[in-house]
Order: structure tokens, then C-alpha cells, then sequence
């Protein structure tokens, strides 16, 4: 048995896509696999989401982007891209984000060089205040660039801001902006055939982010299981396994500071996994896993290769039995988000934070 396994379900992969597919209505749906798909394995979850009805994806980076491509499917750079890729980048048919001047003229003089044509995404800065155009310059911005030549519109985009907040106000507003913006255009002649706002949690709590003009949305950490709960169910879970188990007087203390000091005589288990797997340090006497069905509370640090865990009321508890980290066992569920709030951050942090030996099994 592995000291760690990573166990990804496709099904519920699925379940969760046709869901956010049924939400955007006639929006069609481009997920978004950067960063090997949060950590889940880029290739095997977006065979699974091109299986679903998923048109094409979207990266962050030059390498994510030639890694998908061999799912067959159109492939768009979501981010700022530097020049130094820009020749691969027409070379390789990849959907080429803009994001300022400088890069639609490198990108229309490398067109050129190589006589391809390019197909740009031109990216609207509504109110993220990170990357792209800004509302007052994009269209003027919008209509030299079309006219650069070897480059080809095709995707007019922006980042919503506060889309998983529960004040909506700003997030309609980015929307108005991005329409006022797109109705110039068209009045000066320019189209982009595609117009995405909309990430997963916009796509759930926005219906204005998935009617006209916008006809495609990027699901991404909400395909996962990372909020809305009720809707898009957790499609990973982590375990581990009891490594030895010992017994703890009263007064004696449990891994490095001795953070916890034992109130009695305990009965604990030695789990094989820590940090460097992905456990957060925050669940240090705070966090639980679960074992034979029950919660059992971490006791002191969590360290690099090992985590401790009471056992006092699981006498079942042998060496070698399976420790849930995150998962489900009956009505006992340890989910992302509840590390992600002891962390004080969010899913995706968690996802990217699981370490490489944690074996990665499929279940589909």
C-alpha cells in the first residue's frame, strides 16, 4: 500500500461539468487545466472533461498549453505572455493572449515572419486591476490591433474581480463595462467570435455572465468541488495510512515543541504522511482524520513526513489501516474547503499544495 494516495473521481468530474454546462445555459464551456489542472493531472482530467462535451481549454503558461494540445482540442493562454515564447506560440496554433500593445506587435511581426496567421484573445481589464486593457482604452486599443497584420481575433475576455463574494455589485459592474466596450466595437466593425467573463462561481451565482454577448464561460477550481457545495461535489480525496501506534502517558508530549501535552494516557496513531504531501502545518492540533469511520483530532505539529492522531476512542485502530485525510466514510467527510478555512486561504491553494509522492489513482 502507498504511504499516500491521491484518489481523483472522473465521474464526479463529469457530474460536476454537465451541471455547470446545464448552469451557462447556451455558454459554451472552456475549462480552465493550468497548473496540471490544479495539481489533478491536466491530461487525464481533460480527457475526461473533453469525453463530457468540454470544446477546448485553457492555460496559464506556454508548456501547460503545448501539454494540452494533445487532447485535440483549440488551447487559449489565459495570461501575460512573454516575448521570448511568442515564436513557439504561433508556431504551435495556440489561442495567444493580448494584453497590451507590445505584445499584439511581437506577436504580428512573428506572424508574419513565419506566414501563419495567429488567433489573438484580447483581454479587457473590467476591473481586476492586474492584466489587460483597461475599460476607457480597450475598444481604441482593440481596433489597432485587429489591423496588425497575421493576427486573427478571436476571443474578447476579462477576470471578474468579486464573483465569489456575496456583494454582487462590483461584478455587475464589470459586466456593463465589458458590454459597453464589445457595443463599441461591433459599432466600429470589430467582432470577437468568442466572449467569456465567467469563471465557475460566476457561471452558478451570475445568469448575466452567461447570456449575450458572452457565448463561453472557464469553469475551473468550481469543476473540483471547491465551493458551492450543494451543487459541485468534492472530487478528490487524500488518505493515507497508520504507520505504528503507541501509547502516550499523561504529561508526555507529541512531535516537535511539544505543542500538545497529553491531559491522560492515549492511545495514537502514527500517520505517513505530513507537509510535504500537502497536510497543512494549520491543522497542528486543530485538524482531524478519520479512522474506521470516526474523527480523530491531530495532536501537536504536523510535520514534514508524519502526522499524529488520537485514537483513544478507536480501538479498532491497527497498524496499516487506511487514515481518510479528505474524503468521505458514511456521514464523516473531511472536505478542501475546511482546510483551505483553517489555512486561511482557499481550494486551490490546498490542491496545488499536494505533494508529488501522493500517488495519483483515477476512479472513473
Amino acid at each position: 500500500m502507498a504511504r499516500v494516495v491521491y484518489r481523483i473521481s472522473l465521474r464526479q468530474l463529469t457530474e460536476n461539468f454537465l451541471r455547470l454546462r446545464q448552469a451557462a445555459g447556451s455558454c459554451r464551456l472552456m475549462p480552465v487545466l493550468k497548473y496540471d489542472a490544479y495539481n489533478l493531472g491536466a491530461l487525464r482530467i481533460g480527457a475526461a472533461l473533453k469525453a463530457a462535451g468540454a470544446e477546448r481549454f485553457a492555460a496559464a503558461t506556454l508548456d501547460e498549453a503545448l501539454e494540452l494540445q494533445k487532447l485535440g482540442l483549440p488551447v487559449q493562454i489565459l495570461g501575460l505572455l512573454p516575448p521570448e515564447e511568442i515564436p513557439e506560440v504561433v508556431a504551435a496554433g495556440i489561442i495567444a493572449p493580448v494584453a497590451n500593445m507590445r505584445t499584439a506587435e511581437l506577436l504580428s511581426a512573428e506572424a508574419v515572419r513565419q506566414n501563419r496567421a495567429v488567433k489573438i484573445a484580447v483581454k479587457l481589464d473590467t476591473g481586476m486591476g492586474r492584466v489587460g486593457f483597461q475599460s476607457d482604452q480597450a475598444a481604441a486599443a482593440a481596433e489597432k490591433i485587429v489591423k496588425l497584420p497575421g493576427l486573427t481575433p478571436d476571443t474578447l475576455f476579462a477576470h471578474f474581480s468579486t464573483a465569489s463574494q456575496p456583494d454582487l455589485w462590483f461584478a455587475a459592474l464589470q459586466i456593463r463595462r465589458f458590454r459597453d466596450t464589445y457595443d463599441e466595437l461591433l459599432r466600429s466593425g470589430i467582432d470577437f467570435p468568442n466572449r467569456h467573463h465567467a469563471a465557475g462561481d460566476a457561471i452558478l451565482k451570475l445568469p448575466d455572465a452567461v447570456k449575450a454577448p458572452f457565448n463561453m464561460a472557464r469553469p475551473g477550481g468550481t469543476m473540483y468541488g471547491e465551493e458551492f457545495h450543494e451543487t459541485c461535489r468534492q472530487i478528490v480525496e487524500l488518505t493515507t495510512v497508520v504507520g505504528d501506534i503507541r501509547e502516550i502517558p499523561a504529561g508526555g508530549s507529541v512531535n516537535y515543541f511539544r505543542t500538545f501535552i497529553a491531559p491522560r494516557p492515549m492511545r495514537v496513531a502514527v500517520l505517513t504522511a505530513g507537509y510535504a504531501d500537502g497536510i497543512p502545518l494549520a491543522l497542528s492540533n486543530r485538524g482531524s482524520v478519520l479512522i474506521a469511520g470516526k474523527f480523530c483530532p491531530v495532536l501537536g505539529r504536523v510535520t514534514m513526513d508524519y502526522t499524529v492522531a488520537d485514537i483513544s476512542h478507536v480501538p479498532e485502530a491497527s497498524v496499516g489501516m487506511e487514515a481518510v485525510l479528505l474524503g468521505k466514510r458514511g456521514d464523516a467527510e473531511l472536505t478542501v474547503r475546511e482546510w483551505g478555512r483553517m489555512k486561511n486561504t482557499h481550494a486551490h491553494e490546498i490542491w496545488c499544495s499536494i505533494g508529488h509522492r501522493a500517488v495519483r489513482e483515477y476512479v472513473s
